[in-house]
Order: structure tokens, then C-alpha cells, then sequence
């Protein structure tokens, strides 16, 4: 299946898994997968993402490079703990600091220009998507971005990635379990509610320079309000 007929799919539907479904506090935990899940047209409520093997291998081998155990472990725990990039947040402050931007990106960034320019061009994509989040009414104000970051895109890769390592066997049931603990408690220092979760994947494959930001917008509000989704009734995480 190709991308756009899954982002399309995506659009139109939730996929739930009738035969193997999670519940409880184990579905909360799971549902820090759900963005990327619904982009990929998977299941929202089970360990097994309910793709096709050779469309999983799609995403893990030709998008991230993964093949072995080994590296699908290190890039979980590369994408876990990407809030925790002290960088990202001189970029965050230089936005609240618009008019002292230059002064501040200069000061707190290390003093190599490759890297400088790395996070200038992160600046330069927050300004660029903000309005549009402001004018389709994702948030009302941009200090709304100011704890919540990208922290959704960062920790929603990972747990989504730990379900398709799953299903390709580079983690086991409870390896994927206590990965996907730590993906929530992860996510519940940076966001309060789902609609934080949801903004804050959104913001963060936009700056990362990712098109199709309106069809994300309306994948998070499918997630929030369809009857259909396992989001629909809950508010905080």
C-alpha cells in the first residue's frame, strides 16, 4: 500500500482489533503509538499493529534503517529520550524571545557553525508552522508549545517502531510492554491531556520538515472526537 492511499485510509477510518484488544492502563500506555499508528493505517488497540509484514518491513528497513535487534533497541532509546535535548530547547526559548532570537540561538548553541545552522533551520520551521496551527485552531497561543515541544512526535515514534519490532520479533511481549510503560511516563512530563499529545506530534514532524500538515490536523482530530476511537472519551493522560 502506498503512502498516500494509507494517509487517505487514515483519514477515513480507525482500525481497531476486535480478536486481541488491549484495556485498562496496558491501552493507555499504548495509545502514546496511536499518531503514527493511524498515519499507518495499524490497529490503536492491540500489541500487533495488524500491518502486512513486507509493509512493516517497508517502515523499519527503507524509512529507519533498521535490521537487527541492535539497532532497533538503540533507536528506541535515541527517539525516548530526544526531549531531553538541550538544544531543541534553546530553539523553543529563541521562539518565545522572537525579537532577541539571533542573540539567544548564538549564546546557548555550541560554537560550531554545522550545528548552529541545524537548529537555525528548526527556529526558522517553527516560525513557519505555528501560524498554521494557530489558524486551523490546533492552539489558541503559541506559549500553548512552550512544555509540550515535540515531545509527542519523539515519544510516538518510538512506541509505535517498538510495536513493529514486535511483530517482526526484535522484541518480545514483555520487552514491548515495559517499553511502551516507559513511552507514557515519558510523555506525561511533557503533556497533560491527549490534545497536548496530539499538537505536539503534529508540531513536531512539521518542524522536522514534513508536508502535509493539514491531512495530520485532521488525522489528531479523527483520533479525538470519532466515536469509533479509544481517544474519543479520554481527555487527560
Amino acid at each position: 500500500m502506498g503512502f498516500f492511499s494509507k494517509f487517505f485510509n487514515a483519514l477515513k477510518s480507525i482500525r481497531m482489533n476486535k480478536e486481541n484488544a488491549v484495556n485498562g492502563t496496558p491501552l493507555d500506555h499504548l495509545l502514546t503509538s496511536s499518531m503514527y499508528a493511524e498515519q499507518q493505517t495499524a490497529y490503536l488497540n492491540s500489541y500487533e499493529t495488524g500491518l502486512n509484514k513486507s509493509d512493516i518491513k517497508k517502515i523499519v528497513e527503507d524509512a529507519w534503517h533498521i535490521f537487527d535487534k541492535a539497532k532497533a533497541i538503540e533507536t528506541l532509546e535515541s527517539l525516548l529520550y530526544k526531549n531531553d535535548d538541550e538544544n531543541m530547547n534553546v530553539v523553543f526559548m529563541a521562539f518565545n524571545n522572537s525579537s532577541n532570537y539571533v542573540d539567544i540561538l548564538k549564546s546557548k548553541l555550541p560554537n560550531n557553525q554545522e550545528i548552529f545552522d541545524h537548529y537555525l533551520e528548526f527556529y526558522r520551521e517553527l516560525k513557519k508552522v505555528v501560524p498554521e496551527l494557530i489558524e486551523y485552531k490546533v492552539i489558541n497561543d503559541p506559549a500553548e508549545l512552550t512544555h509540550i515541544k515535540d515531545s509527542g512526535w519523539n515519544i510516538g515514534r518510538a512506541a509505535f517502531l517498538a510495536r513493529c519490532f514486535y511483530d517482526l520479533g526484535y522484541l518480545n511481549k514483555v520487552e514491548l510492554i515495559e517499553f511502551l510503560d516507559r513511552c507514557y511516563s515519558e510523555l506525561k512530563k511533557y503533556c497533560n491531556t491527549w490534545k497536548e499529545y496530539t499538537t505536539s506530534y503534529i508540531l513536531g514532524r512539521a518542524i522536522w520538515g514534513a508536508a502535509n500538515n493539514t491531512g495530520m490536523i485532521s488525522i489528531a482530530n479523527d483520533l479525538l472526537s470519532n466515536e469509533n476511537s479509544p481517544l474519543k472519551n479520554k481527555t487527560y493522560i
